[in-house]
């Protein structure tokens, strides 16, 4: 399987239909453009970046085949409504990884243009999650820990890093063998292509 490309500013992922905006090297701190908000963690967020985030199930409960199942599909799901860009998606036991570039939402009447925000794609990812997980369970209670954690995507090699690593999570990570398929793993490519068929590739993504 082959890594992200970058070509002429913009990023090209293997049976994406949509264009990805061009990688900006000023950073993050200095565009006037950033929103920042804060928690326990900071967040800075700015037009057409780049984001990869992980996030993990409260107290690092290991998740079975078919709550991984119902992650992946509401991760799906944004990409599919025009939410954010999704490249790579990893459903972990006990963590979720994601590399995704916010879409446009909206526009004000002043005609500026309104992004999907981090905190709104992670409240619907986590929000209807932890519903549906609950009511396969049959238990209340809590399913996620409460913080997420995001890198802003700074240029094209750190694109290429995140993706190769979030790709070859579950072999380094020891959670499958190096001769078995990981059905939680997600791609463009291995939408198009079958996952079962193509996720053994991830094995030999090269290190960046």
């Amino acid at each position: 399987m082959n890594t992200a490309k970058i070509t002429d500013g913009a990023s090209e992922f293997p049976g994406s239909a949509r264009a990805s905006r061009a990688l900006s090297g000023a950073s993050p701190e200095s565009c006037e453009e950033i929103r920042y908000s804060k928690r326990r963690l900071p967040h800075f967020e700015r037009p057409w970046a780049k984001y990869a985030v992980s996030f993990s199930t409260y107290q690092r409960h290991p998740f079975v085949h078919e709550e991984r199942d119902i992650v992946l599909r509401s991760v799906r799901y944004g990409h599919d409504r025009l939410q954010y860009e999704l490249y790579v998606a990893c459903v972990m036991p006990d963590h979720v990884h994601l590399l995704f570039e916010p879409q446009i939402k909206d526009q004000t009447p002043a005609g500026e243009t309104v992004f999907w925000s981090l905190s709104e794609i992670l409240h619907g990812i986590k929000s209807s999650t932890a519903h549906r997980i609950n009511k396969l369970r049959g238990v209340p209670g809590p399913v996620w820990d409460r913080e997420s954690f995001d890198r802003l995507i700074r240029s094209e090699s750190d694109l290429e890093e995140k993706f190769s690593y979030i790709c070859r999570n579950p072999w380094d990570s020891n959670v499958v063998d190096q001769n078995e398929d990981y059905p939680w793993l997600w791609t463009q490519e291995l939408s198009s292509a079958g996952a079962p068929k193509t996720a053994r590739g991830a094995r030999a993504l090269p290190n960046q």
